[in-house]
Parts: structure tokens; C-alpha cells; sequence
């Protein structure tokens, strides 16, 4: 079967490879690897795909650095450990004298400040918002505040050139002090309008009532904005962390962390440099848009952009990225001046994008890329198979703390022209109970993944045990479908699945589960990855295929993923039972306690609610030619470049 995929690729990989050929001025790459969906974003604060991690962690520097065996927290950008204080709540970390950017300044703390806060400011701040406001004393008011003041500035900018606001935006501004003072002394109005806001009034009727006021929205609109741009530096100045010094960053928690140290490496925590402010957006008189947003000119993570005197990237890891071909390639060369620049042995890195994973196996096959972290190919179960017969050790199947599953839509009431079941706890424990986890991984997939019946993956966090999850039973799915009131699928419609194309076996695997047992009719869905990633973000799905890769070393990389409100959950799932549950573990220093309670949340997921349904935990197939040193499979496919050599 490997000997026919070739043949068929063959002819593809000859015309791909002139494309991705480098010119001939250019030098060699002393390291070449696939990135196989390319780069989403290079911004730390936006940045949630492994993918973008992985150029970012060669790129940047946190606080902390990761071992690339162990996977333990390691001296970064400042000294290693920092010093923390009898409670463990205050963390005082010194910057390291030889941390330097790429263009030679210094490595200072007010950078780290400046990039952290672009990780909370409404514009700049996306998925990982939380690791913010849950850790760091201040953040959350703060947030909160910022969060407020956009929904009322927003308002206001549409009130202004007679748009219409939605009913959130104007529950926000009948609130504001502002906007009560303008109306004087008609409180029955204010009252009337209030009402309004809060009820089911349809949007258009709403906006009317507020355009038939008597106000002037421009100049309530700069009033606002003035007040709020004005008290911004002293709000923010009440979050936990400072800079006594160019040296030195205090960070104060919230509550105990046992694994801030580690959080420190994450993208989101990385520091960013002055010249970012070159390309910020702004309203005239004020350092945010009219919508209240902290907004950047998104071309400011390419290598050449000239606007506004702009350098060009400047980043403070080992490498710095010297060029960036959108979809096609970005190369890294060593940041000279960074601490150890001299002993690196990759000088030169291209990172390529094949969009299609079989030909970026073919490339690797001919020589020409030198490690897959990935290989999705449909055949992955025959790469699984020569790697345990022992005829390939360049090809390696690593367990990853990692999990995929499938995300039911729990918040949408319809889904394009149909109802969408899902909404109900018993019809999404229904689908999950019917699914044969054990025939999917062992016979559809058999590449050595691992059975998952829950989200965090088993014997892998040290202390933590997950719970059992939910056995195979078709006649309790049944009777569950029945008790919602679809009695042998009757009244379902059609039910869709979302995915990518490399999910297409198991995609259909599981439909024909659900169709045959509960008689449902399932319509398959295979999106690109881009407008799959936005359907899903956005609730446009009925069942939508997710995964999750740990982003550091604690059950909560996980189960966070499912609180309310939190960036990646894609399923809208919401409870107040677990959302208290895990706020509550993070306040207990027992860890036995600790995981008990996390245990109890996660039980709530996978045996109760069933926001999401496990299937496998990842086996990753990689290829890493017998030539690269230094480059260890791990289970978060972290790989730093500064590591690695090439043997001649």
C-alpha cells in the first residue's frame, strides 16, 4: 500500500517541489520540516494553534523555558528560579543582564508588561484571556472594566451614524452613569429603557426607541472615551504585576499555582517589543480605537513591513525570522545576539507548508525535508505498522498528551434551517453512549492511539486520575433519545458533522454508528481547515470535530477548555456546578484534595453532561531523519531549534 501512495504522489511532488524551491542566492537550510496547515498567526496574544507555538517558541523567549526531554520549567529570558514569597503568591523574577532582541536592545521587564497586556486588552486578547484573569491578582476586574467600557463605546459609534445596537449593547449603555446623566432628570425613561434592554424586544424596535432620543451620541461618545482612555493606565496599574525596575518583575497570584513556572513559557506570557507601538491604531486623543479596542496593524509579525518607520519583527529568541513567503515558507536564522548564538549548529531553519500531507511525506522520502512533526495521511496506520515491526527508526509513534474528541453544540437553538437537538443533555449523552471507541481506534484508525473515555488523558499527570466515563450501551441511549422525546430518531432531522478532511474515516465510522442504533440521518460536512476552524468557533455546527494539545503540565490545561465564557470552548457548554468546582480546586494547596475535586468536575463532562465526547488519546506518528541530533519526541511536540545539530 506505501509502495502505491508513493506512485501516486510521485507526479504531484515534482511540480510542488519547484514551487517551494529556494533561489538560488540563498543559502541551504541546515534544517528543513513541514508545518502542515501553515501559520494562523504569529501574534503571542492571538496564537492557540501547536503549529504557531512551535515557530513561536524559537522565535520568542518567556520567562521560562521548557527542557526539551522533561518538559520541566528552566531558566528563560530571567534567572532560574525566581524568588517567591512564604505564600506563594508573589513571584519576583530578575531579567537576565544578556537577554537581547533581535535588533540588539535589551531584554527589559516593561516588555514583558506591555506583551501581557495585549494578552487582556479587548482587540489584541483572544483564547488565553483566562490564564490571566484566573491567576494574576487585579486581572479580572480589570478585564471586566475594559469588556464593559468596548460594549458602550461600540454602541455609541453605531448611535452616532444611526446604526442599529443590539440588545447587549444597549443593556451596557442604559447601565452607564454617562448616559443617565444625559437623559437628566427623566428617570421614567431611563427605567422604561432599561426594561427593554433586558427583555425580549426585537433588536430593530429597540434601536428605534434609542434613535428617537433627543441626545447628542457624538458628543456623549467622546465623553465616554475621554473618561475611560483617561482612567486606563491607572486601572491597569492595579493588576499584579510591576517593574520596580529594568530588571525586575513582581507578579502577584490570585491564588496558589503549582504550575505558573510553566505557564511562564507559554506564548501568551511572552514579552513584545516597543516598536510594536509604531503600528497601534488609534482614535485622535486617545491611545484605543472608538470602539474602546487595543488594535495593531495585524502585518506587524512580518520580518519586512516598513509603515510608520516600522523595522520589522523584533523578537528576542534564539532565531529571528528573516523571511516569510504567506503559505509557502518562513526561514530562521540565528538571532545574533542572543546569549548563546555562537553554539548553535542550525544556523538556518525553513519551516514549509504542504497543504497536502502526502506530498509532505514524499518530500521527505526524496531528502528534502529533514523532520515531519506530523503525518496526517490517510495511510498513518501502515506508518504505525512499520514503526512496530521496527522497519523504519526514523519514523516514531508518540504518545502526546493530547486528546480528540467531538464537540456537541450546546448553546444554539437552531443550526442554518434546522432545530439542533443537541441543546438537551440526554440526546448528547445518547450519541455518546453508542459510539464503539474500541472498533474506531484498534480497527477504522490502528495507529496506537489510545481508547479515551475521558478528556484528560489517564497516567500521564502525575496525582491524577480522571474518572471512568461512560461505558458502550445502546438500549440506555435509547431509552435516553426516547425520554427527549426522538424515539427511534423520529423528529431529528438531519444532523451534521463538521470536520477536515484528514477526519473522513472516522467521520463516517461514527455516522454509520448513529444511523444504524439510533436511526438518525447523519450529513457529512469536510470543510478546509480555515473556515472549519471559524464555522466552529462560531456555533455553525451541529457535532463538530476538536482536539486538544496540553498546554502545560495540570488537569486544568483541559478541563478549563469547558468553563463558561472560556475562549476554547467551542461547544457554548455551560454549568455553574463545574465552572465552581474548578475555580474552587485552584484555592486548595492539598493536591490530593485538589485532584478529588477536579476529578468530581471532570466526572460532570464525560459521565453527565457530555459537553464533548472522547474518542482517542494521540499516538503521534513523526519523521526525523537519522541525521537530525537533538530533536526528542515529547508529549506536548515541543521542539526547540537551539538543540538541534545536523550531522554532515
Amino acid at each position: 500500500m506505501m509502495r502505491l501512495v508513493w506512485l501516486v504522489c510521485a507526479t504531484v511532488l515534482v511540480g510542488t517541489l519547484s514551487v517551494y524551491s529556494i533561489q538560488s542566492h540563498e543559502p541551504k537550510a541546515d534544517l528543513t520540516y513541514v508545518n502542515p496547515s501553515g501559520i494562523h498567526t504569529l501574534d503571542p496574544a492571538r496564537m492557540s494553534w501547536l503549529q504557531d507555538f512551535r515557530i513561536a517558541l524559537n522565535i520568542w523567549e518567556g520567562l521560562t523555558s521548557l527542557d526539551p526531554e522533561t518538559l520541566q520549567p528552566m531558566e528563560g529570558a530571567a534567572r532560574f528560579p525566581p524568588a517567591v514569597s512564604e505564600n506563594g503568591l508573589t513571584f519576583t523574577f530578575t531579567i537576565r543582564p544578556d537577554a537581547r532582541w533581535s535588533n540588539g536592545d535589551r531584554v527589559m521587564a516593561k516588555d514583558f508588561i506591555r506583551g501581557w497586556r495585549r494578552g487582556m486588552e479587548p482587540g489584541c486578547a483572544t483564547d488565553y484571556t483566562f490564564l490571566f484573569t484566573d491567576h494574576i491578582a487585579g486581572a479580572k476586574e480589570y478585564v471586566t472594566w475594559r469588556r464593559e467600557a468596548v460594549v458602550v463605546l461600540t454602541a455609541l459609534s453605531r448611535l452616532k451614524e444611526g446604526w442599529e445596537i443590539t440588545a447587549r449593547q444597549a443593556r451596557g449603555l442604559v447601565l452607564h452613569e454617562a448616559f443617565q446623566r444625559a437623559l437628566g432628570s427623566n428617570t421614567d425613561l431611563a427605567h422604561d429603557l432599561e426594561h427593554d434592554a433586558g427583555g425580549q424586544d426585537n433588536e430593530g424596535v429597540l434601536a428605534a426607541k434609542f434613535g428617537r432620543l433627543n441626545l447628542d451620541w457624538s458628543a456623549l461618545h467622546e465623553e465616554i472615551l475621554d473618561e475611560h482612555a483617561t482612567r486606563m493606565e491607572e486601572r491597569f496599574a492595579r493588576i499584579g504585576i510591576d517593574a520596580p525596575d529594568d530588571d525586575t518583575l513582581i507578579v502577584r497570584l490570585n491564588h496558589h499555582c503549582t504550575y505558573f513556572l510553566d505557564l511562564m513559557a507559554l506564548p501568551v506570557f511572552y514579552p513584545c517589543h516597543r516598536s510594536i507601538e509604531l503600528l497601534r491604531e488609534r482614535e485622535p486623543g486617545a491611545p484605543i480605537t472608538a470602539q474602546g479596542l487595543v488594535v495593531y496593524d495585524p502585518q506587524w509579525t512580518k520580518p519586512k513591513y516598513p509603515r510608520n518607520g516600522y523595522p520589522g519583527l523584533i523578537t528576542n529568541g534564539a532565531y529571528r525570522m528573516s523571511d516569510w513567503i504567506f503559505k509557502r515558507r518562513v526561514r530562521l536564522t540565528v538571532n545574533p545576539f542572543f546569549r548563546e548564538a555562537h553554539a548553535l549548529s542550525c544556523r538556518v531553519i525553513d519551516m514549509l507548508v504542504f497543504e497536502n500531507s502526502n506530498v509532505a511525506l514524499m518530500a521527505y522520502e526524496a531528502g528534502d525535508v529533514d523532520f515531519l512533526p506530523s503525518m496526517a495521511v490517510s495511510y498513518d496506520h501502515e506508518i504505525a505498522r512499520l514503526v512496530r515491526t521496527g522497519r523504519r527508526d526514523d519514523f516514531h509513534l508518540c504518545p502526546v498528551l493530547a486528546t480528540h474528541f467531538w464537540n456537541f453544540n450546546c448553546v444554539s437553538a437552531t443550526v442554518g434551517r434546522h432545530r439542533n437537538p443537541f441543546v438537551d443533555a440526554r440526546v448528547r449523552k445518547a450519541f455518546s453512549l453508542v459510539v464503539d471507541k474500541e472498533r474506531i481506534v484498534h480497527n477504522v484508525l490502528n495507529r496506537g492511539d489510545r481508547v479515551a473515555h475521558s478528556f484528560v488523558p489517564p497516567d500521564t499527570l502525575p496525582g491524577y486520575t480522571p474518572p471512568e466515563g461512560l461505558a458502550r450501551d445502546v438500549e440506555r441511549a435509547r431509552r435516553l433519545l426516547e425520554e427527549a422525546g426522538f424515539g427511534g430518531g423520529e423528529g431529528l432531522g438531519p444532523i451534521e458533522m463538521l470536520y477536515t478532511a484528514n477526519d473522513e474515516r472516522l467521520a463516517q465510522a461514527m455516522a454509520k454508528m448513529w444511523e444504524r442504533e439510533l436511526g438518525v440521518h447523519i450529513e457529512l460536512r469536510a470543510k478546509e481547515s480555515k473556515t472549519f476552524a471559524d464555522d466552529k468557533a462560531n456555533q455553525r455546527y451541529m457535532i463538530a470535530r476538536g482536539n486538544w494539545y496540553a498546554d502545560y503540565n495540570d488537569p486544568t490545561t483541559f478541563l478549563n477548555c469547558l468553563t463558561t465564557g472560556n475562549g476554547n470552548n467551542d461547544s457554548g457548554y455551560s454549568n455553574d456546578r463545574y465552572d465552581q468546582l474548578i475555580a474552587e480546586a485552584d484555592t486548595l494547596r492539598d493536591p490530593i484534595q485538589r485532584a478529588a475535586m477536579l476529578r468530581q468536575a471532570e466526572a460532570i463532562i464525560v459521565e453527565e453532561d457530555c459537553p464533548i465526547l472522547p474518542i482517542f488519546h494521540y499516538t503521534e506518528p513523526i519523521a526525523i531523519k537519522a541525521y537530525v541530533k537533538g530533536l526528542v519526541p515529547n508529549a506536548r511536540l515541543w521542539f526547540p531549534f537551539r538543540y538541534v545539530s545536523v550531522e554532515p
